[in-house]
């Protein structure tokens, strides 16, 4: 991202702003939150943001940027999965099981998500397209090379990626965003369901004759 600008080594400073800035911007939106916020918030002096970050928008990339990053196993455990015979059922539990993880590791994630999408700046387009639209495109080519093989009927590898993401998704977005929801009891019996309900859907199975 053009935006966003590499310190030289590791720093413990630029990481307390980088958290100290998530939480704020998942909090209050990019909009609503100043370097003035930030600074004050990661205990450093408000000039220090900028030996790391040339302005707020900047410091915002970063963060995004390194989510992206984090995404790359999962793009290439997609990979691999459209090139060998492993079952779809094994191949969807891992996937929504790196999921559930990825929102355990970094709650704020789907905040900041949220926020990005409801502000509409270039950022969170650059966000939507780099990260989410990556995503759904390798899970839609796994889906087309497994449809092509006759593991899945023929259907749409777009919708059909949106849909999964979307039974997955939705129940972190309850879980996280709204305490009174109801917590998961059981993480595994929750994935199990997700991947059963995808692919199977919930119909009474007629029984072998």
């Amino acid at each position: 991202m053009s935006t966003s600008l590499r310190c030289k080594g590791p720093s413990k400073s630029r990481e307390k702003i980088l958290t100290a800035a998530t939480s704020l911007f998942a909090a209050r939106g990019f909009k609503g939150t100043t370097t003035r916020m930030i600074a004050d918030h990661a205990r450093v002096n408000e000039a220090l943001i900028y030996r790391y970050f040339p302005n707020k928008e900047g410091l915002y990339a970063a963060i995004i940027e390194k989510k992206i990053e984090k995404l790359a196993p999962l793009l290439d455990r997609l990979r691999h999965a459209a090139e060998t015979n492993e079952s779809a059922e094994r191949v969807l539990h891992e996937i929504a099981g790196a999921m559930f993880a990825s929102v355990e590791a970094d709650p704020q994630f789907l905040r900041l998500f949220y926020f990005s999408g409801l502000e509409g700046h270039e950022l969170s387009r650059m966000f939507f397209e780099a990260y989410i639209e990556t995503f759904n495109r390798h899970l839609g080519s796994y889906i087309l090379s497994k449809s092509r093989e006759g593991v899945f009927r023929s259907i749409d590898p777009t919708l059909a990626a949106r849909a999964f993401v979307g039974i997955v998704v939705h129940y972190q977005v309850i879980q996280t965003l709204f305490p009174e929801a109801e917590r998961i009891r059981n993480r595994e019996e929750a994935i199990n369901t997700f991947v059963d309900i995808f692919l199977h859907g919930v119909l009474v199975r007629p029984s072998a004759s």
